[in-house]
């Protein structure tokens, strides 16, 4: 074998490793949603000296103008949003998954912390510092940390965990469920008992065996 074959056969060799590593990675990055709720610490909640204002909202993180509402509504738009000066948004077009209602005025939908403030303080975020509990309330780098829903489910749902509250919706229940628990994962909360049972209760059969991407830490 001369030197340019045994160059192209090492690097070959080369590339299906790094394919392989690349795969492997691939597979470690995901866990079934069941799984997921296994990760998290079970404890009782201690929600001593909760205050909404320990949480900021809503901040303009990349200085663009637009502040985290503003964000999400754009985001989250099905048609093009228009927007007035300062970024202030007049009409888009929201669907709100909880309700499967539709939306064209951006004041009949509310921005939903999937896990609520004081679910959050309850949970972990009480010992946090006041940077943090601000980044969580404005998280932007997770598209499943906030939602645009219809505003009088928000707040029929108020700051209640799945155990007591879940979307009008049923068939919103699984990915409800996912993306509870993972919002929990990312921002290292932990669950109490109920909550849990409530959690595994709803994520079972393809809906707890439904593969995700592990969410990144936040925290």
């Amino acid at each position: 074998m001369n030197h340019r074959s045994s160059l192209l056969t090492k690097l070959g060799i080369a590339t299906l490793a790094i394919f392989l590593f690349s795969s492997q990675a691939t597979q470690a990055a995901t866990i079934t949603a069941r799984s997921l709720v296994q990760k998290l610490t079970i404890k009782a909640e201690n929600g001593a000296g909760y205050a909404r204002s320990a949480f900021t909202l809503w901040t303009d993180d990349d200085h663009d103008g637009c502040d985290t509402r503003k964000e999400v509504l754009i985001a989250e738009s099905k048609v093009k949003p228009t927007l007035g000066t300062s970024c202030r948004v007049i009409s888009g077009k929201w669907q709100s998954w909880y309700d499967g209602k539709t939306w064209t005025n951006p004041s009949d939908v509310d921005i939903d912390h999937v896990v609520p403030l004081k679910e959050a303080w309850d949970s972990g975020a009480r010992s946090w510092t006041k940077s943090n509990r601000t980044r969580f309330a404005n998280d932007l780098g997770f598209s499943w940390t906030l939602d645009a829903v219809t505003d009088n489910v928000n707040s029929s749902k108020g700051d209640r965990d799945p155990a007591d509250w879940l979307p009008p919706l049923s068939s919103t229940h699984c990915s409800y469920a996912v993306h509870w628990v993972a919002v929990k994962y990312r921002w290292r909360l932990t669950v109490d008992s109920r909550e849990q049972k409530k959690l595994l209760s709803i994520l079972t059969g393809s809906c707890g065996s439904k593969l995700i991407t592990i969410p990144a830490r936040a925290i």
